[in-house]
């Protein structure tokens, strides 16, 4: 054999091999997702019966691989494609609109994820967001809404959200619930917004600190405070609050005067100083502000409360914000305006439940189903975050797979959904199943 043969057995060798190595570690993660998303599942559908497991199952995998909250792209994509295609079709719609306590049994076994993972300290993001419906006529209990992109009133659904901050950038969508004025049994947007605050503190047992923006409502502070909710929300200007001016300087004697909160603001000296790196349209700037805080109360109340204000150079309007948390010192202040930073969590949270798993792309008609592909969006999000969060190696190993751009970026759930779309497809593609 001449030379040229051998090196050319020799290449042929090596290509067969790596083929054969890429393939192995290729097996080798559709066996350890298989794996990590069959114990995620188990660790929620405990208490479901075992058409609702195989509902919950075909659900998710059906929603992660079409990448649209629609029940005939779904049924495309679900495992145990030996059914017909309008056969698993009429299945997924049955289970959608039963009234069963399907909903129920979801809500109480998905705190096993997400609650031991809270802390005192855990930042639980509060927000009201839209699903636009602008173009839907026939849907149950259409309300109007405000279109968060457009800014303009069309038909829809509201949206209560809330998320804890685990880590930096991973937010856990705990409560994710749609409603509508328009349906009978609505109690009104505050009851709901209340009640979900307080389902979510009676599972972390008060642990958690709740951030809201523009959740400075009387009804809201009043039952934040009635159940000792420790809280961050930020202060429209209109707040009526009563500051504390003493006889003379340093005495314990004096009186509330009220007075309105940007009155207040504008009155209260920031001589502290406080810089921060932040990305503004893809650049990194620098922003400096000055920090100031007073002690207030609200009126008819004996809680003492700590409003902090904050001025940037080139805003006219001062940025207030309203706590029960202790701040005495300069890094206690630091510490309430960095809570309030990472609400922006919940915006880049919805922002990806709308662009990846196109949540406004829901087609049903029935408020059943409607709920219902909704939760099913929400535990999509949630098992990538516990992901990232509890098995970082398995996460790695999906986004190296997916082959994404190196660039590096803060919200990494988008990279997270890319390599688990391919290496289910890729699951499918050899066994038309999980292994």
């Amino acid at each position: 054999m001449s030379d040229d043969e051998k090196w050319s057995v020799a290449f042929h060798l090596t290509r067969f091999d790596i083929r054969r190595y890429v393939m192995v570690k290729q097996e080798a993660l559709m066996e350890s997702l298989s794996s990590n998303l069959n114990g995620f599942l188990n660790q929620i559908q405990s208490n479901l019966s075992v058409p609702d497991k195989k509902f919950l199952r075909d659900g998710l995998i059906g929603l992660v691989r079409a990448g649209h909250p629609i029940v005939c792209q779904i049924a495309r994509e679900v495992p145990n494609q030996g059914p017909k295609y309008t056969t698993r079709v009429k299945r997924l719609d049955l289970h959608l609109t039963a009234e069963s306590d399907f909903d129920e049994r979801i809500k109480q076994s998905l705190p096993n994820i997400w609650v031991p993972l809270v802390t005192d300290d855990t930042p639980l993001i509060l927000d009201l967001s839209d699903l636009a419906k602008p173009l839907a006529t026939q849907m149950d209990y259409l309300a109007t809404v405000r279109d968060g992109s457009t800014g303009k009133l069309v038909n829809g659904y509201w949206l209560v959200e809330i998320y804890a901050s685990i880590g930096r950038k991973n937010p856990f969508p705990i409560l994710l619930e749609p409603f509508s004025h328009q349906e009978p049994q609505c109690p009104g947007q505050n009851p709901i917004v209340i009640d979900a605050v307080r389902h979510v503190f009676t599972l972390t047992d008060g642990r958690g600190v709740l951030v809201d923006r523009g959740g400075d409502a009387r009804v809201f502070l009043d039952d934040w405070l009635d159940n000792a909710y420790r809280f961050v929300a930020r202060l429209r200007g209109d707040r009526d609050l009563m500051r504390f001016y003493a006889v003379s300087e340093g005495a314990s004697d004096g009186w509330w005067v009220p007075m309105e909160g940007r009155e207040l603001a504008e009155r209260t000296s920031t001589p502290h100083h406080w810089s921060r790196l932040v990305k503004s349209k893809g650049r990194v700037v620098l922003r400096i502000s000055q920090i100031g805080w007073v002690k207030v109360r609200l009126p008819g109340r004996d809680e003492t409360l700590t409003m902090i204000v904050a001025r940037s150079p080139g805003s006219d309007v001062p940025f207030m914000l309203l706590t029960n948390l202790l701040v005495e010192t300069l890094a206690d202040a630091k510490r309430i305006l960095r809570f309030y930073c990472r609400r922006w969590e919940c915006e880049e949270g919805m922002q990806f439940l709308k662009e990846q798993v196109n949540l406004e792309a829901i087609r049903t008609f029935r408020w059943t189903a409607i709920c219902r592909l909704v939760e099913l969006s929400a535990v999509v999000m949630l098992y990538l975050a516990w992901l990232w969060e509890k098995h970082i190696r398995l996460a790695e190993r999906l986004i190296n797979y997916a082959q994404v751009l190196p660039d590096e970026v803060d919200f990494i759930l988008y990279r997270l959904l890319t390599g688990l779309t391919h290496i289910l497809n890729a699951c499918f593609y050899v066994r038309r199943d999980l292994l």
